[in-house]
């Protein structure tokens, strides 16, 4: 077997490892999330998404850009404790200027979360950046399958701790923001003992070096954020009269979008430090035919997944609680925009892996000011629909935008025979799965039934159709 092939295959499990464990993780979410909406209501859940959206665009605004330089000068090979020392410093020092920013506006930044909430907030900044600070070095050192293991953990001790703050009474939004903290904590200490790297004090040049990248970067962090709770922020914003209700609603019909989008994330997880390696050596046609691979299969799961939304959404979040039913559109609406972004983020992706953060700035600049016009202006003539809108809307100009910037760079494959395939596999689930729907009763049994149903019928039809898909299947999974 030829090198090429090796590494593609590396790649292949790597993905593999990081999608099965994320997916576990996701099931075990969907499980608590569940438990949550019905034992607390959609409006607790609503403030308590409200503050884990800020809490991210704080890590973001503050740290995004230091964690992907951090990754990227590690993942080059040298220097790896210096850079490590280097993106710990510049974390501190930007966790420094956030809390005091936090404690100055305090009484602002309280009314805003509908709760007092402002320390907690600052705790779960520390936490948050220390647990991106070690993931990217992990990914840096091409550990990506620990790394991938991190998240897991994390969402794991997480979900365990906020079931028990419920379970013992103490079914409030600090408290389970509380025990949010202290598993990004824990997971933190947890992920420094697996790094395995002390860190050094850099180099001037060094630290220069990691600017550099990150000025860049930084805003490709807050693309990826405005994406996934730009809507939730605007959604927040009292002159907009949107309940706490609404907003836990719509945070729950996001989160079933995402876990559709947990393969695509993975395959950009695995592919970049492998792309940036490639990139040092100038090996083009390696690089070509991994985004050939990415594009393949980024949608595996989303392509499917919104056949399903279409036919069975509706009865999926009614397992949370009737009220959550209202919001089917949104969610239709969402699982088309993470469809769009699985592809968008991918190209984004191999512009950052290539050294290319300008061409990706670019991007992400109109992405992020798309997004942010059509949330405001969509969310006060539509309401939290035009939120879902705005950002299904801003995927697809972000995918247009990342292709054409992409293609100047390098010469961007199209596996259209793959995606075709993906297309049909998926409707012919769409057309079996709602001739099961009508006799089916209502119910979670019943409901789980149909999407397990579904996704055997997709994957049985794929295989059928995708040589591809077969082969890749061979080379990654241990089938003899």
């Amino acid at each position: 077997m030829d090198e090429p092939r090796e590494s593609l295959m590396r790649i292949g499990q790597t993905s593999v490892v990081n999608f099965v464990s994320e997916v576990a993780t996701s099931v075990f979410g969907f499980v608590v999330t569940i438990y949550l909406a019905r034992e607390l209501g959609s409006a607790v859940l609503g403030e308590y998404y409200l503050v884990a959206a800020v809490v991210v665009w704080g890590k973001v605004l503050g740290g995004q850009g230091i964690q992907m330089a951090t990754r990227k000068r590690i993942s080059e090979g040298t220097d790896q404790a210096r850079f490590f020392g280097g993106g710990l410093s510049l974390q501190a020092l930007a966790f420094v200027l956030l809390a005091a920013a936090i404690l100055v506006f305090r009484g602002p930044v309280n009314d805003y979360l509908r709760t007092d909430a402002a320390l907690l907030l600052i705790v779960l900044l520390f936490t948050g950046l220390l647990v991106w600070q070690v993931r990217a070095a992990l990914e840096g050192r091409h550990r990506v399958d620990l790394s991938s293991l991190l998240g897991p953990f994390d969402r794991l001790l997480r979900g365990l701790l906020q079931i028990g703050v419920v379970v013992v009474g103490l079914g409030t939004v600090k408290w389970l923001l509380t025990g949010f903290a202290a598993a990004e904590f824990v997971t933190g200490m947890v992920g420094i003992a697996l790094l395995g790297l002390r860190p050094q004090l850099p180099t001037r040049a060094q630290v220069a070096s990691m600017l550099d990248y990150a000025k860049y970067s930084w805003f490709s962090g807050l693309e990826s954020r405005t994406f996934a709770s730009m809507d939730t922020l605007v959604l927040a914003v009292p002159v907009f009269a949107v309940s706490s209700s609404q907003i836990g609603i719509y945070e729950v019909a996001w989160n079933l979008a995402s876990i559709l989008a947990v393969f695509g994330a993975s395959v950009s997880t695995t592919l970049f430090p492998a792309i940036s390696r490639l990139s040092s050596a100038e090996n083009r046609e390696a690089i070509r035919g991994l985004i050939d691979d990415s594009i393949a299969f980024s949608g595996l799961f989303v392509v499917p997944g919104l056949v399903g939304c279409l036919v069975v959404g509706d009865r999926v979040l009614a397992i949370y609680r009737p009220e959550f039913v209202q919001g089917y559109t949104v969610l239709v609406v969402l699982v088309v925009g993470r469809l769009l972004y699985v592809y968008e983020s991918q190209l984004t992706n191999v512009l950052a892996a290539v050294d290319r953060p300008d061409a990706a700035f670019r991007v992400n600049v109109v992405f992020v000011a798309t997004n942010l016009v059509l949330n405001l202006g969509l969310v006060y003539a539509f309401g939290w629909l035009g939120a879902a809108v705005a950002t299904t809307t801003s995927a697809a100009v972000g995918l247009v935008l990342g292709y054409a910037l992409l293609r100047k760079v390098i010469a961007v494959p199209i596996p259209a025979r793959e995606l075709a395939n993906q297309a049909v596999a998926a409707v012919a689930m769409g057309v079996v799965v709602l001739a099961a729907r009508g006799p089916a009763p209502a119910g979670v049994p019943w409901t789980v039934g149909l999407v397990t149903f579904g996704g055997a019928v997709y994957f049985v039809g794929l295989v059928g159709l995708s040589n591809r898909f077969r082969a890749t299947v061979r080379r990654n999974l241990p089938i003899p």
